[in-house]
Order: structure tokens, then sequence, then C-alpha cells
């Protein structure tokens, strides 16, 4: 079969390593697999009916990849940001074409704040969020609060300055340092326990592996990786069944839930698109990309899928 990852991650992105461990396991089983950059896509739509179908055919897919039509596969899958509109106006043409194209739910994963909000309506325990912006704001919030509490810029990357106020004076403090620059601002519940989480990855609906993370020192949180330590661990049936209800909101074929373990019960911190795997392959002892190819060729070999259609139970999918 022919897979095509339709990203804009690279060698030297940090979930760029997931992507090259899909490319080997795929070679392995004896699939071909390439990489499209939307970067190198443009969509001509002044395209003409199909001359090989006549003039009443529908007009060739406009999709087009360094000014060749986009390549034919078994299975194009995007891994893409939500706010990445060209990349998801491509892949929704693709779609329109009859490409097998298998996106996920467009989900603010790189949004936390955005992210909690929506899981939250759907059902999944997250840490509270308030976007604020001004001081006044943050003194109607406070009686609220739960302190130690995160405070930080409500814009920027993953690698933007944060701080924790331990009590209320802390907190105001920081809410007008914030207000003087007119710069809104996040505030977030920080339930323990600090410096870990559960990472689990699910392949369809199922469990692939499951690890308790710990953070390197001054990590509020574990990072994607380079974490002090990780190892395998048994899941509860509530953290079973809130990794899976998380997994389907998303909508993917695959993805990598972080959960927090805490005294009322798990909550979910964050979903991830494109895990590395290395740590959760090293802890468990378990390949995890091949069984993840394995399942993107059963799909493809069901044809396309709509987006809510794309996990699909393992089990079910191998008795078909």
């Amino acid at each position: 079969m022919r897979f095509i990852i339709f990203t804009r991650f690279h060698s030297q992105h940090s979930q760029g390593e997931f992507v090259v461990r899909l490319a080997a396991a795929a070679t392995q089983l004896g699939h071909t697999f390439s990489i499209i950059n939307p970067a190198d896509v443009f969509l001509d739509f002044a395209q003409g009916p199909n001359p090989a179908q006549g003039s009443a055919s529908l007009p060739e897919c406009p999709v087009r990849w360094r000014d060749l039509p986009f390549p034919a596969a078994d299975l194009v899958l995007p891994i893409a940001r939500w706010d990445d509109d060209y990349t998801w106006q491509v892949v929704e043409t693709l779609r329109a074409w009859g490409q097998p194209v298998f996106p996920h739910n467009r989900v603010p994963l790189g949004d936390h704040v955005t992210m909690a909000r929506l899981f939250s309506r759907r059902g999944v325990p997250t840490p509270r969020s308030w976007v604020l912006n001004n001081a006044e704001q943050f003194t109607v919030i406070m009686p609220e609060l739960q302190f130690p509490c995160l405070i930080r810029s409500r814009h920027g990357g993953r690698g933007r300055q944060f701080n924790i106020a331990q009590h209320s004076g802390e907190g105001l403090e920081l809410a007008q340092k914030f207000s003087m620059v007119g710069q809104p601002f996040v505030v977030q519940d920080l339930p323990q326990p600090w410096g870990e989480d559960v990472r689990i990855m699910l392949i369809g609906n199922q469990i692939a592996a499951a690890v308790l993370r710990r953070a390197p020192v001054g990590f509020v949180r574990p990072r994607e990786s380079g974490n002090l330590s990780v190892t395998p661990i048994e899941l509860s049936s509530q953290e079973v069944e809130l990794a899976r209800q998380a997994a389907s909101i998303y909508g993917a074929p695959f993805c990598a839930v972080s959960l927090l373990r805490t005294e009322s019960g798990p909550i979910l911190l964050e979903v991830a698109r494109a895990p590395v795997l290395s740590e959760m392959e090293a802890a468990t002892g378990t390949n995890l990309a091949v069984p993840l190819i394995e399942h993107l060729a059963a799909l493809a070999g069901l044809g396309p899928q709509s987006a809510a259609g794309n996990v699909i139970p393992m089990a079910a999918r191998q008795h078909e």
C-alpha cells in the first residue's frame, strides 16, 4: 500500500521523530510511505474537464504537488494544527475529489485553554482555566481559585514563561504586571501531583501502551521527551474510559493522551497528535510504530471514512 502523510512536521521538529518512526515501520512492512508538506502544494481551480473521460466529466482534482497532480494513494493521513487553515482547505478538497483521506477532528490541541474547555463541555474532566485582560478581572475570580495556581501569557508558543502564584497576593501582583503591558493572560488550576503524568498511547480505540512519566527537576509537567523516568503502569477502568473518550473526541486513528492521577480521579492534561514514541517503547519493550501502520493499512482497506469513523475498534476490524 502507499501511505501519504500530509504534514508540516520536519526532521528538526520535536514531533518529527514520530513521522520518521512511521516511515521506517511502513518500509519494514513492505508499504510505500511518502511525506508531503502543504507548503509544496497549491490549489488550481482553473483545471478543465478530465480529457481522458470526455467533456462531461468533472474537472481534474485541483490539488497540485510541485506542478504535478497530487499522487494517488491508498491512504492520505493529515497531521495538522487546528489553526492551519490552508492545510485544512487542501484536505477538504482532496476529500471532495474522492481521495482516501482520514482526517482527525479539528481540535485545538496546541491551545490548551480552548482544548480544555472543549473537552470539559464533552464531560471530560480538565484543569479549570480563565483568560483575563486585567487585574480587576483577576479579583473577581479570586474567590474561586485554588492556590498555588499557574499564571502565564495568553499568547506565544509552549516555551512561554509561566509563573506559579502561591497565594492571592502573588497572583494579584502578577495580574497587575500583565495589565500594565496590556497583555491578556491565563490563570489555570495546577492540580497535584506535580512533575508527573500518565501517558497513554491509543491505536484505534485500544490501549497500546501506558507509562508513568516523571519530569526533569524544575518542570511542573513532563516533557515530550527527555524525562527523568518513564515506567510502565496498569490503568484503572476509569483511566481507560477517560483516555478512550478523549481519543474519540479527537477522532484520529491514533493519539497519545496525558492524564493526571488526582485524589478526586483522573483528569485530562493534553492529547498529542504526533507523540514521541521512543520513551514509551523503551519503557514497555513494545514497538508501537508497527501496529500503528498495521492499523492504518486496515483503515485503507475499508475505504474512505468520515472523521467520526476513524477510531475503529481493532478487534472489530480484524473480525471483518
